[in-house]
């Protein structure tokens, strides 16, 4: 049977660096799951492997899309079905954003997809009202979702709304129903990689994003505003890039960019390990803990 090695913890705790040490091991392909190492042109902010190392191992889901495309967790797992199909080597998945590892180990429920039309006459209809009138509208509708939903989360009242339009079950229910796994028929085994010492952590999250500044974040950030011509980008919405965004916008200053964009990512760490809680892990490990690989070969060989 063939092996799906999940590597996942919070930003910036040396989760590639691991995957190719066991890849130099382990034949093996890594594929990405990072919800903006995916777009071209993100580069610094998003934290990718080098170029070199990129041409010298597989990594999948990298670079594979244009800035202004839009990207789900469907889309994602769609995404990893091709790799899967294309490739017959044991897979390591690789990086931080949880609920695409959510969605990878457990499936998503069968909702129906977008509809455009039904997007804009509701975003229409909320300029002359309030989401939290769209969100009574939903507790008329479907009283679970309400529930779950909180009266100022305008994307999950819009979904709901969209999916409550479009199906004949209710959003709830349909979140219920899932479909199965795609790494169903693999061998699986999961790996954390957590700081050891928050506050040596937070210290070098604040390093690391004035490296990304030496590097030519501001630059990179400002090349991806002139090409959105106004249309919305969601890689400047993220965190790192949306504080530079404020900053070339003469919004904060830059020490308060470097400031909040480390309040920023840690606090992004933090949820990313609450959700850890989640996950059936075979290890969770430090950072600067030694002898991780072989650990974790040891782990998959037995």
């Amino acid at each position: 049977m063939k092996k799906a090695i999940s590597i996942l913890g919070p930003t910036h705790c040396g989760k590639t660096e691991l995957a190719i040490e066991i890849n130099k091991h382990l034949p093996t392909k890594i594929i990405s799951v990072d919800s903006v190492q995916i777009y071209k042109g993100a580069n610094i902010g998003s934290n990718k492997p080098d170029q070199v190392i990129l041409d010298d191992i597989h990594h999948g889901l990298i670079n594979t899309l244009d800035l202004e495309d839009d990207f789900s967790v469907k889309d994602f797992l769609n995404e990893i079905s091709y790799e899967l199909f294309e490739y017959k080597e044991d897979l390591i998945f690789v990086g931080g954003t949880m609920m695409y590892f959510y969605s990878l180990f457990n499936g998503i429920s069968k909702l129906p997809e977008k509809n455009i039309q039904f997007r804009e006459k509701i975003e229409d209809e909320v300029k002359n009202k309030s989401w939290k009138l769209m969100h009574e509208r939903l507790k008329e509708i479907d009283p679970d979702a309400a529930k779950m939903i909180k009266e100022t989360d305008s994307q999950r009242i819009l979904r709901a709304l969209e999916v409550n339009h479009l199906s004949k079950i209710t959003f709830s229910k349909l979140k219920s129903f899932k479909e199965k796994s795609v790494i169903d028929d693999y061998q699986k085994f999961s790996f954390a990689i957590i700081p050891r010492c928050k506050k040596i952590f937070k210290s070098e999250l604040r390093e690391r994003f004035k490296k990304m500044l030496e590097l030519g974040l501001i630059e990179e950030t400002t090349t991806i505003l002139e090409r959105s011509r106004g249309k919305r980008i969601k890689v400047l919405e993220t965190v790192g890039y949306k504080q530079v965004v404020d900053f070339i916008k003469d919004k904060i200053s830059y020490e308060e960019m470097i400031e909040l964009a480390t309040n920023a990512t840690y606090q992004l760490a933090k949820r990313q390990m609450t959700w850890l809680k989640k996950f059936n892990l075979n290890e969770t490990f430090f950072s600067d803990e030694d002898d991780k690989v072989m650990k974790i070969l040891s782990i998959i060989k037995n």
